[in-house]
């Protein structure tokens, strides 16, 4: 029975661009999606399967599940000493595994880092489902940023009320005007009745009328 004809890491004279730049992590990230049933039918896995090389599809799938922590996420280092070093073991114990009939780097290809130019190695499969990560990651952030924002001018449209401006805390575009002037001159600090004042101030509007 012939086995499938699998491809180490590739020698890319002209290396892609990592679409993730250096330094985008995903601290808070515990899982990965894996496409169960495109793995099962995969070139790789019934190469492994033929040879009964379960290892080897161990090794890959710890190599996926790694990557997550790297920097860029989704990447490897491209130097068998740090794929060592990032899998807990012997230089010579993986060395030995890359010169296995399937390696465990089997659809890693070399790709240059934005930011740094450093080489580094990416997976096809990894990458899809790692932008899928960052763009989760991404909505999730604007929707907290979103809530905090509504939650930070209904409090400032009760507390211009509060200091006596009623007619100015019902009118919305005023309301995000003077929040705008809060978030640049105090964008750490409390949100004082002096504070808020000075810019009702600033922005020339301090009508008291209720």
């Amino acid at each position: 029975m012939s086995t499938v004809s699998l491809t180490r890491v590739s020698d890319v004279t002209d290396m892609p661009e990592y679409p993730v730049p250096a330094g985008e992590r995903l601290e808070t990230h515990s899982y990965f999606k894996l496409h169960h049933v495109a793995f099962l039918e995969s070139d790789f896995f019934k190469a492994c399967k033929e040879i009964e090389d379960w290892e080897v599809v161990g090794l890959a799938l710890t190599l996926w599940s790694k990557c997550q922590s790297q920097d860029p996420v989704g990447t490897i280092p491209a130097e068998p000493q740090r794929q060592a070093w990032m899998m807990d073991m012997p230089l010579a114990r993986w060395e030995g595994y890359l010169r296995r009939k399937i390696s465990p780097l089997h659809g890693w290809t070399r790709c240059r880092i934005i930011g740094t130019g450093e080489v580094r190695l990416m997976n096809k499969r990894v990458t899809e489902v790692t932008l899928d990560a960052l763009d989760w990651k991404n909505k999730h952030q604007d929707r907290k940023a979103a809530d905090q924002e509504r939650q930070a001018l209904s409090r400032l449209r009760k507390s211009v009320e509060e200091i006596g401006s009623k007619n100015l805390a019902a009118n919305p575009r005023y309301v995000v005007m003077l929040h705008r002037w809060l978030l640049d001159n105090y964008p750490h600090g409390n949100r004082t009745a002096v504070r808020i004042l000075e810019g009702m101030e600033y922005l020339g509007t301090t009508d008291f009328r209720r």
